[in-house]
């Protein structure tokens, strides 16, 4: 996408020198000098020049409507618009005292003069390059744009576009305008140039696709060379030379570059290379350097990282854990894969026997709610023999001054309401009494919504505890509760201990998994916390957690990203072809796994059935804090209930009426008849009143 100067009839460059004597006057040609003007036909591809630069359109010709002419004047006088131009508080700025002070830029023009040097590409340029007005700058110092080949070359479209360099707070705070960093410094350099095209009314699109990292195709079939950190079968490895038997460990052949490496990582990479149009030609596959392994003694992942920082390698291909430390030394590519951190445990058994079966009834509650309730129970019922035993009399006799055999009536109500209240509970309903007082009312309102939720809760949970498979299956939080040691790789150490800052990590002395193993077998820990990407197809490995009886649990430490550490400058080129190869193409590590499944077969099986599968974590027990509301409910009413008793003995201690005892229908039509006796005995006394008057 470029903008073309040819020969041919159509795009020819097509010059009118004018020799005059005066100049130009009532349309005639005067003067006895004039300047040159030059004219030049230019083809654009990506937008109309008309568009970009406003020019009007001279030697137009009615079969070649595409054909825009730009007329061209000495250097310093290609202006757009009046040269100063402010578009929406983006101005051009004068940035030549900073390129001045860049004595290691400094260089000499042809002309004597001061200037700094840009880049290989563009050389040598004036000071005043991108500075203070809206010009083609490239045009005149860039020297793919000369045109003293115009005839022979295609000159970019970059080179008409217009541009100044600008004040990047003021453009970002005041105005819409495109800016862009320039790329000619470094980020480190100190020195911060911004540019824009669309302030000018053009466009830098022509420009950008000429930068290398924004072109579409960027690498232009690169070789890339990329060590291998070691064998991680079948994910990488090498053929015994002798006899053709897959290399478990790493020996003299691994540093022989004559072997080629093979695996499922290799065969991704392949695949990446003929999908990406060129951008790669060739991955040259080498081994670490030797140096970087005494650096990194508990990594050899990390030491093939290191060759990167140490510009060995371009980038290194295997199931590379992204860490904190890692991404200090070099970039990475955007994850391939997930590895979820699991964990590693004795395989646990499926047990039958009664007691584990009967634990089963009490499973959906924990134990502290169990004992809550309990206590709920107990608390229910001794407040209903208090309200039962003080009714309708003031007496409250000291329980030390009570006789024995009151003491033993006492007891004998309390365990039999005791087991009312449980059979309450238990049944799911309190029995409603008609006779009880009101604070005993109360009361049993409140327990009877405690009832009501906690049975509802309860059979809602047992269904599914009733029908779990019973399995001694530690879990993570189960395993960190306890305290166990657990046997980790060093290069995660930091990210495991940020999710699980109490858990006791073993951390191994050594490079890979199998040092694990080694310090299981030493008893340096009970369970392991293991990547399942980067074993679960390394059969020999898998061989010895089977003879261990280890098992992959589903209880997970941390999800890590996996991804090749690579070269800033390819991380986005190699990440770009990576996701267009997924996309388009279905290019999935799991794929290539699936097929050398299928090729190599499987070892023996290392995870828990789904039925066995089933940590106490799978099934969560409702708690204390679950039922904080119906227990805050019954409570309150329970509260309540109380204070209603004691102003009601106090009533019937001072010997006043209280309507807070137990009240009945029956009751009514007594007070009714009394009140009408009561009634008809002042209206006898009235008239034998009035009698006794009216004689005297």
């Amino acid at each position: 996408m470029y903008t073309r100067i040819t020969s041919t009839s159509t795009i020819i460059i097509v010059f009118l020198i004018f020799l005059c004597l005066g100049g130009f006057g009532n349309g005639h040609l005067t003067s006895t000098t004039a300047t040159p003007l030059l004219a030049v036909q230019v083809k654009a591809n990506i937008a109309n020049i008309a568009e970009v630069i406003p020019v009007s359109h001279t030697n137009a010709t009615e079969t070649d409507p595409d054909i825009d002419k730009v007329p061209l004047n000495p250097p310093g006088d290609i202006i757009v618009g009046d040269g100063d131009v402010k578009v929406g508080g983006c101005p051009c700025i004068d940035v030549s005292s900073v390129l001045a002070s860049l004595p290691s830029r400094s260089c000499q023009l042809s002309n004597g003069e001061i200037g700094v040097k840009m880049s290989v590409e563009i050389g040598c340029v004036p000071l005043s390059f991108g500075s203070s007005k809206c010009v083609q700058h490239d045009l005149f110092h860039n020297p793919s744009c000369y045109l003293d080949r115009a005839s022979e070359i295609a000159i970019p479209a970059y080179c008409i576009r217009p541009w100044c360099y600008v004040d990047a707070k003021s453009c970002m705070k005041d105005s819409l305008e495109r800016i862009i960093r320039s790329n000619l410094f470094s980020f480190d350099s100190g020195v911060d140039l911004f540019y824009s095209y669309t302030n000018c009314n053009s466009t830098a699109d022509d420009w950008l696709l000429n930068l290398e990292g924004h072109s579409e195709v960027k690498m232009n079939n690169i070789t890339i060379k990329a060590n291998v950190p070691e064998y991680v079968i079948p994910m990488i490895y090498k053929m015994d030379p002798l006899n053709g038997e897959i290399l478990a460990s790493t020996g003299n052949e691994y540093y022989n570059n004559s072997l080629p490496f093979k695996g499922i990582y290799i065969d991704y990479m392949k695949k990446l290379v003929k999908i990406s149009n060129g951008d790669f030609r060739n991955i040259i596959y080498t081994h670490r350097s030797k140096s970087s392994s005494l650096m990194h003694p508990n990594s050899t992942f990390t030491a093939a990282v290191q060759d990167i920082m140490d510009g060995l390698v371009d980038m290194s291909v295997g199931p590379f854990w992204v860490t904190s430390e890692r991404l200090k030394m070099a970039s990475f590519t955007i994850p391939i894969v997930y590895d979820k951190i699991l964990l590693v445990t004795k395989n646990p058994e499926k047990s039958n026997k009664l007691g584990a079966q009967v634990a089963k009834v009490s499973a959906p509650f924990t134990l502290e709610l169990w004992l809550l309730m309990s206590a709920i129970i107990i608390f229910t019922a001794l407040l209903s023999v208090w309200y039962a035993s003080h009714t309708g009399s003031a007496r409250n006799q000291n329980f030390r001054e009570m006789s024995l055999r009151r003491k033993t009536l006492y007891a004998r109500l309390a365990l039999d309401s005791i087991l009312q209240k449980g059979s309450f509970f238990f049944s799911a309903g309190v029995e409603h009494d008609a006779d009880a007082s009101l604070p005993t009312k109360f009361l049993m309102f409140g327990f009877g919504f405690l009832i009501l939720i906690t049975v509802s809760a309860y059979v809602a949970n047992l269904a599914a505890f009733l029908t779990r498979n019973i399995a001694d299956v530690q879990s993570v939080k189960g395993v960190v509760a306890a305290g166990l040691p657990i046997c980790a790789h060093p290069a995660i150490q930091q990210v495991l201990e940020m999710a699980w800052p109490k858990a006791n990590f073993h951390y191994i002395n050594g490079s890979n998994v199998y040092g694990m193993i080694d310090d299981y077998d030493l008893g340096r820990c009970k369970v392991l916390a293991v990547g399942l990407e980067d074993t679960s197809m390394d059969l020999p490995l898998l061989e010895n957690f089977c003879e261990r009886d280890l098992v992959f649990t589903n209880s997970l430490f941390v999800d890590i990203p996996m991804a090749f550490p690579i070269r800033a400058k390819l991380a986005s080129d190699v990440s770009y072809w990576m996701f267009e190869g997924e996309r388009f193409h279905d290019l999935k590590l799991a794929n290539i796994k699936d097929e050398y499944s299928k090729e190599y077969g499987e070892s023996c099986n290392v995870k828990i059935s789904a039925e066995g599968n089933e940590s106490s974590d799978d099934y969560p027990k409702i708690t204390v804090k679950v039922m904080f509301f119906p227990l805050s409910f019954f409570l309150g009413f329970a509260l309540l209930s109380v204070l209603l008793q004691i102003i009601h003995q106090r009533r019937i201690r001072d010997k006043r009426q209280s309507q807070m005892g137990a009240v009945s229908a029956s009751q009514v039509s007594v007070v009714s008849e009394k009140s009408l006796v009561k009634k008809e005995k002042n209206v006898t006394h009235l008239k034998e009143e009035d009698g006794k008057n009216r004689n005297d």
